[in-house]
């Protein structure tokens, strides 16, 4: 099996950056127009792999705009081929870039986007060894969505995703936790392990590494989190940050929960507190329901008093505490 050590730099599943379109060399392929819907005119060109699933089982678009004379590249680590557990890094972008040559479908400058790229968007990830059970998948779904910032929803069969609540779709971070092992196997992955000399090694790998963090940042968020001052590609790949845990602690909080069993209720709070166990701790839920039946300032106060209860609850769970310090741990060591 091939040794995928651990890493003190960024890793990233997915990537998208703009640079020249000076860089597009020639097309092999016939790539699809782009025209202006008013007048016709021809602004640009791309090709993307999900008019192409056959050949490239994998995200990969490739976008030039004749007005801003740019060329846009998206593409997943799966580009690796083999080597697709290393994920993108400053290590092996450059092999990304010699393999999508390889492919047939065009021919870019490698040397001049290695100069000259800024990141627009970066699913920026991390795998390790970490039993992803269904009532720890319960816990963070319960405690997540305390928070009224970020709602969730299932990923996959076997993980969830949060996402800010908010409408700027370059304001909206999201975090995926799932099961890795799984998910390599499930059919949408089975054209690309059929690609590859030993898919099994690929197999082993998530197999020993089988959560998977994922943080997907877009926009102005990537100097953000990524604590830099722009997002060329030297920026980028030098930053020391641990934008996976900083956006875990924005959904989370940063302080640990802390167990408390002597707790005692007055009868308000007893009948709150089976209102929060009867919807699983579901503030969100809970407010709108309670909106269809009295004034915003009556729900408003009541809503403020269930979410303190509800922290009063869940840090009375030592297992609660227990699976966010765990999960920190994992993540300050990447």
């Amino acid at each position: 099996m091939k040794n995928y050590e651990k890493t003190n730099f960024l890793k990233f599943d997915t990537i998208k950056f703009i640079t020249k379109s000076d860089y597009f060399k020639k097309e092999l392929l016939t790539f699809n127009e782009n025209k202006n819907p008013r007048n016709g005119i021809i602004t640009g060109k791309y090709y993307s792999a999900k008019n192409d699933s056959s050949n490239i089982p994998f995200n990969l678009y490739i976008g030039i705009s004749y007005p801003k004379k740019s060329m846009t590249i998206e593409f997943s680590s799966k580009i690796l081929g083999d080597d697709y557990p290393k994920l993108i890094t400053k290590h092996t972008f450059r092999k990304c870039l010699e393999n999508l040559n390889k492919l047939g479908i065009c021919e870019i400058d490698i040397d001049g986007i290695m100069q000259y790229c800024y990141f627009k968007m970066l699913h920026i990830t991390t795998d390790f060894s970490m039993e992803l059970t269904d009532e720890k998948l319960d816990t963070l779904c319960i405690l997540g969505n305390n928070t009224m910032r970020f709602k969730w929803q299932h990923y996959e069969t076997s993980g969830i995703t949060f996402s800010k609540d908010v409408k700027d779709e370059k304001s909206k971070d999201s975090l995926k936790i799932y099961n890795k092992e799984k998910e390599i196997n499930l059919g949408k992955n089975k054209k690309f392990l059929s690609k590859l000399n030993d898919p099994n090694k690929i197999k082993e790998y998530f197999e020993e590494n089988n959560t998977r963090f994922e943080a997907i940042v877009k926009g102005d968020k990537i100097k953000t989190h990524l604590d830099i001052q722009d997002t060329h590609i030297d920026s980028v790949f030098s930053s020391k940050a641990n934008p996976i845990l900083l956006i875990f602690n924005n959904i989370f909080g940063t302080e640990e929960l802390k167990t408390n069993l002597s707790q005692t209720y007055s009868p308000i709070e007893w009948f709150m507190k089976n209102t929060l166990e009867l919807y699983n701790h579901d503030i969100k839920k809970i407010k709108m329901e309670l909106r269809n039946c009295y004034s915003s300032r009556k729900v408003d106060g009541r809503i403020k008093q269930l979410r303190e209860l509800s922290n009063r609850l869940l840090n009375e769970s030592p297992n609660n505490s227990t699976v966010l310090a765990d999960i920190r741990k994992k993540l300050g060591e990447q």
